[in-house]
Formats: structure tokens, C-alpha cells, sequence
């Protein structure tokens, strides 16, 4: 398990401003950057780009679903990519969640553990060259196998935050990508699962990179908890993206504000439920404050597990929906570009390598 490195999170730019970022955080000595795909750009033509103008950076793609492409193009793709960038590339693969499969890939939501289990198995065989032939449940491939040997081995990473989900990258991943995990949901969930998918493999856990995406606000004093409520809100109520970001709220003690925070958002009472999430609920789930202070917090992640950080810069008071009617008839802050280029600029002058 490697520890200490750290990564950005880079998303809601255009791709030009993407690969400028990226390439600042090699300069800056990070780790790694990533790259989202939702609904701002796809994940491989910024790292792409990116591959061409960063020397030592790694490059993620975090995540991908399954099923915007057939394993086979992930695999081509992944395999392209890899050469560009001379072995740079990790290949993160997550179920996504079930509102943007139903409603914008056009396709069932069905059986995610086992969908992640062929797709990577498909993703793999193909990439180590083995001519595949595979006939799953969910995903089949007849008759294929690359022409030319993938020169530098691609780590696939799950995205993951629930028991399950994590223990199948235990036993199937290269690393593991969650988001918003409590030092607490760490310890007694994400470790023990991992530990326990690595032991079904026959693996040892400190052969999988476990990395974290987490909401990060630099600021100029640690009073400033209040203005990073709204990340934590956005998370904690999206049951419908992932009911697992609440189950690392509860794990972590919070069950009493949660529970009022909930009561507040049935009764659409978005400032009283902003109210509820307390300062500690703030630092325990995001990285918020002074350098000085975030560095702390790494150091507390680092202890426990994490092995890359990746910041995901987010700005003052800012929250939004994950899906349609999360949140509905919330007043949702205005988006301010100014304001999230500022908050990455600080994270890549301030916690860099």
C-alpha cells in the first residue's frame, strides 16, 4: 500500500483548461490527476492531451461506467492511451449510478456487482493479450485479442464505496477509488472488505492502491467549516447515487445530525438543513481550511489507509443535485468558474507533493 501521494480531481472546465491544470500539477509534484465523466467532458481526451504535455504525472480516468462502452473499445482505448503515455494511465471502472445509466446511457441499471465482475474481467484478459472469449450474464466478447502486446501493464481501479462493491476490488482491482469516506467508515469498512476480497484471491491488501475523493476548500483561516456545508448536504442525501455516503456519515457519529438534516430537506427547509450539518461533520468528511490544518487531515488519512489523496476542489457555499429530484426546490448557488479556478489554483500551489 503506497503512501503519502496526492492527486487533483479535475472537472467542470473545459478541455483545454483540464490539460493546463494537469499540467501545472506536474510541475507542482503531484501524483496524479484525474479525470471525471458525467456530463462535463469524457474521461480520455483530456488525459489524452494531458499525456502530451506532462512528463512524470499519472493519468486517471475516474470513473468510467461500464456501460457507455463495450469492454472491448474500453480496452482499445485503455490500450492506446497507455502507449501515449508510457505507461502513465490508471483505468478507473465504477458502476456510476443508476439515474445517469437509466436516463442518459440509455440502459438497465442491472446487477452492478456482477456487471463490474465480467466487464473487468473481459477489460483485463484483452489487455494481458490473452485471446478472449467470454460469455457473461451482462457483457460477452467472442473471438478477440489485440494484435500488438500492451507495452506497460494498465492498473484498472474500482470505483467503490459500498462493502460489496469494495470487497470485488479486493479481489479483482488494482486500487480502489471512494469518495467521501470518514476516517471511521475506513477503518471498519473499507479495510476489513478489502482485506477480505484480497484473501479471496489470494491476495495480500497492501498490493491494491486504495485512493480517496475528497470535497477540499483551501481558505485563509480554520474558522471557516461553515462555507463547505453544502458538499457534505449534497453527498450525505444522495441515496439514490450512492446510499453509501451516508452510511460513512453514520459510521463516523453523526447519525443525530443526519437525521435532522434529512427531516429538514423532506421538508424542503434547505437553510435549516445547511444549519444541521455541524463543524465536525465538515472536517470529518471533507478536507477544509489552512494548508497547515488540511495537511493535518492528510496525514490522519494517510494513517489509516489512503494511499493517494485526491483533492476535488469545490467552492464557498457551493451545492448542487446529483440526479433529478435530489434536492428538488432547493436554491441552488449560483456556479461561479472564477471561484472554482481560484479554489484549484490554491490546492495546486498549497498541497503539492
Amino acid at each position: 500500500m503506497t503512501q503519502g501521494k496526492v492527486g487533483i480531481y479535475l472537472e467542470a472546465l473545459p478541455p483545454d483548461e483540464l490539460v493546463g491544470y494537469a499540467s501545472k500539477a506536474d510541475q507542482q509534484g503531484f501524483d496524479s490527476a484525474w479525470f471525471s465523466e458525467i456530463i462535463f467532458t469524457d474521461a480520455f481526451t483530456p488525459a489524452t492531451a494531458a499525456a502530451i504535455e506532462t512528463q512524470q504525472l499519472r493519468l486517471g480516468a475516474g470513473v468510467v461506467g461500464p456501460w457507455g462502452r463495450s469492454p472491448m473499445v474500453m480496452a482499445l482505448t485503455a490500450a492506446s492511451l497507455s502507449q501515449i503515455s508510457a505507461g502513465r494511465l490508471i483505468l478507473g471502472i465504477g458502476p456510476q449510478a443508476r439515474p445517469y445509466v437509466n436516463n442518459w446511457h440509455g440502459r438497465d441499471y442491472e446487477r452492478p456487482l456482477l456487471a463490474m465482475r465480467e466487464y473487468v474481467t473481459i477489460v483485463k484478459s484483452i489487455l494481458s493479450g490473452q485471446f478472449t472469449d467470454y460469455d457473461g450474464e451482462i457483457f460477452r466478447v467472442r473471438n478477440f485479442q489485440l494484435p500488438f502486446p500492451v507495452a506497460h501493464p494498465v492498473p484498472i481501479y474500482f470505483g467503490a464505496n459500498g462493502p460489496k462493491m469494495i470487497e470485488l476490488a479486493g479481489e479483482l482491482g488494482d486500487g480502489v477509488m471512494g469518495a467521501l469516506w470518514s476516517v471511521p467508515y475506513l477503518r471498519e469498512v473499507v479495510m476489513p472488505r478489502l482485506r477480505a476480497g484480497a484473501a479471496r484471491a489470494g491476495r495480500d491488501v497492501s498490493e491494491i492502491e486504495i485512493t480517496l475523493v475528497i470535497p477540499t476548500l483551501v481558505t485563509d483561516d480554520d474558522e471557516s467549516f461553515h462555507l463547505h456545508r453544502g458538499q457534505v448536504m449534497q453527498f450525505a442525501s444522495a441515496d439514490k447515487s450512492s446510499p453509501f455516503y451516508k452510511e460513512s456519515v453514520l459510521v463516523a457519529g453523526f447519525e443525530k445530525e443526519y437525521t435532522a438534516m434529512m427531516e429538514c430537506i423532506g421538508n424542503r427547509d434547505y437553510e435549516g438543513a445547511l444549519n444541521c450539518v455541524t463543524d465536525e461533520m465538515v472536517d470529518a468528511l471533507t478536507l477544509t481550511g489552512t494548508v497547515a490544518h488540511i495537511r493535518e487531515r492528510m496525514a490522519e488519512l494517510h494513517e489509516a489507509g489512503i494511499g493517494t489523496i485526491q483533492f476535488h476542489p469545490s467552492s464557498s457555499n457551493l451545492y448542487f443535485p446529483f440526479y433529478e429530484g435530489h434536492l428538488e426546490g432547493a436554491p441552488f448557488p449560483q456556479f461561479s468558474m472564477e471561484e472554482h479556478t481560484k479554489s484549484i489554483n490554491r490546492i495546486l500551489d498549497g498541497l503539492g507533493g
